[in-house]
């Protein structure tokens, strides 16, 4: 397998706290729709629309910088 170079580290790095992010929201979320909080459902599905296109960008530019450079074998 070809060597990382540190891009594509910082990028991974990015994926994996946008991904966890998400997980942290969603379960907020469903907390809040368990407690019949309609306020904070909402301020927290507004955050996940959020994350969801922060995961999109990420992931895209994560997938863009292996076609144009190919440092790691790993394919998304």
């Amino acid at each position: 397998m070809p060597n990382q170079c540190q891009e594509y580290a910082n990028l991974q790095h990015e994926v994996q706290l946008t991904l966890q992010a998400l997980s942290d929201l969603t379960k907020a979320m469903l907390a809040a729709f368990h407690s019949n909080d309609r306020d904070l459902f909402s301020y927290l599905d507004k955050g996940l629309e959020m994350t969801v296109g922060r995961k999109e960008r990420t992931i895209g530019a994560l997938r863009q910088h292996l076609k144009e450079h190919k440092c790691t074998a790993l394919e998304l």
